[in-house]
C-alpha cells in the first residue's frame, strides 16, 4: 500500500489525525451514547402491568373466574337476538342490560357512568370511545352501579371514583388488554 508521497507505507501505521480520533471516539462514544439513549430503553421491569396502571389511577381492577353476580354485570345470559352496536350511546339510548350483556360476551368493552356524572367528565369519556368506536360501548348505566364510571370485560371490572387524565389512561389499557376476552362464538 502506498501514501500520497508514494512511499510504501506498512499496514499497521496509521496517521495521527485518525489516531486521534479513533482514540476520543472510543472513550466519549459510550458516554455520550448513554447520555442520549437514557429513557428510551424499557423500565428493567418491563410495562406496567393492568393492574399498576388501574391503582396509579386511583381505580379498582377485579377479576373473577366465575361470574360473581356484579354490578355493573361481567357475564350474565345470552339472548343471540338482542345486540347492540359498538360506540358511543351519549346523548341517546343506552342498550338494554340483556344487549350489553351480549356484546361484552363478544369481547366488547362496556365503559359505563352513573347519571349524576357531569358532563365534562361524560365528555372525556365520549371522546376516547369516539376515537375508536371498534369494540367498545359507552353508555350511562342502566344497572344503578355503585361507582361514577365502571369499564367492564368478560369476567373483569374495573371501577373509578373520578375522570381525570389517569382514568383515561387506565380505560385505555383495560381496553387495549382486556377487549376480546369474551366467549369467542
Amino acid at each position: 500500500m502506498r501514501g500520497r508521497d508514494g512511499k510504501a507505507r506498512r499496514l499497521g501505521e496509521v496517521p495521527i489525525p485518525i489516531l486521534t480520533l479513533l482514540i476520543v471516539l472510543l472513550v466519549t462514544g459510550p458516554v455520550l451514547l448513554a447520555l442520549t439513549d437514557r429513557g428510551a430503553r424499557p423500565s428493567a421491569d418491563g410495562p406496567a402491568s393492568l393492574e399498576q396502571v388501574v391503582r396509579r389511577a386511583g381505580c379498582e381492577l377485579q377479576e373473577f373466574d366465575i361470574d360473581p353476580g356484579s354490578n355493573p354485570p361481567v357475564s350474565g345470559r345470552v339472548d343471540e337476538r338482542v345486540t347492540a352496536e359498538d360506540g358511543s350511546y351519549v346523548g341517546r339510548s343506552a342498550p338494554s342490560t340483556l344487549a350489553a350483556t351480549h356484546a361484552l360476551l363478544h369481547g366488547r368493552v362496556l365503559v359505563q357512568y352513573r347519571p349524576e356524572l357531569s358532563e365534562r367528565d361524560v365528555a372525556r369519556l365520549d371522546r376516547v370511545v369516539r376515537r375508536d368506536p371498534a369494540g367498545a360501548l359507552l353508555f350511562e348505566t342502566r344497572t344503578d352501579m355503585p361507582q361514577p364510571v365502571a369499564a367492564t370485560a368478560y369476567l373483569t371490572l374495573m371501577t373509578c371514583t373520578r375522570v381525570d387524565a389517569r382514568t383515561i389512561e387506565a380505560l385505555r389499557a383495560f381496553r387495549d388488554r382486556r377487549g376480546n376476552f369474551g366467549h369467542g362464538f
